[in-house]
């Protein structure tokens, strides 16, 4: 299957590329660290002294905001939390990041078929090779989960699990020049993040 993409920023274009090759698929995976259930947390495992450490920073400069943990909490929409790292006491001097889990969807569900088309789905294989071949800054990950994808430019590790997708964007600031010369290996940072939290070893 051949597609075109428009080659702007991180994109490239995707003619001959060979989407039906799953090599990139972990055939060893057995099973989830952590299964997805209806209202947990996607970071309650998170290490606050584990992001301090990797930034530089003492573990109070770093704030984890878990959903669930918060007063009056419905615990609707996908699980997801938000990471703060602060650099400093000055106001806005801070990096920010997430960490979100996707339930994957059945194909009769409601949205089923779009879920299919993104990687959501229960056939996801395509996707994922689409995904990875639209981006130049994007590379496979080995032995993470069913399959691990990195997307540098937006410091987003992708791992999918049975059952459901773990999304890790390391805290980071794109706009800003001073912290994008401190050359931050984020994958790295990523990684940790989601072993930190439980999902992969």
């Amino acid at each position: 299957m051949s597609l075109l993409s428009s080659c702007i920023g991180d994109r490239k274009s995707i003619i001959g590329a060979d989407l039906g090759d799953t090599s990139f698929v972990n055939t060893s995976f057995k099973a989830n660290e952590i299964d997805y259930a209806e209202g947990m947390s996607a970071c309650d495992q998170l290490s606050a002294a584990t992001l301090a450490d990797l930034y530089g920073v003492s573990e109070d400069m770093v704030i984890i905001t878990d959903p669930t943990k918060m007063p009056n909490s419905t615990s609707m929409g996908s699980p997801s939390c938000m990471i703060h790292v602060k650099l400093s006491e000055t106001k806005g001097d801070h990096l920010t990041g997430t960490i979100s889990l996707a339930r994957e969807v059945g194909k009769d569900e409601i949205m089923g078929e779009i879920a299919e088309a993104t990687g959501g789905g229960e056939s996801w294989e395509e996707a994922w090779a689409m995904k990875k071949a639209m981006r130049e800054s994007t590379e496979w990950m080995e032995a993470m989960g069913k399959a691990a994808l990195w997307t540098g430019k937006k410091r987003m590790l992708e791992v999918k699990l049975d059952g459901y997708t773990l999304s890790v964007i390391a805290p980071g600031a794109a706009f800003n020049l001073e912290e994008q010369g401190r050359n931050r290996d984020y994958q790295k940072i990523a990684v940790a993040m989601a072993k930190s939290s439980g999902f992969i070893k």
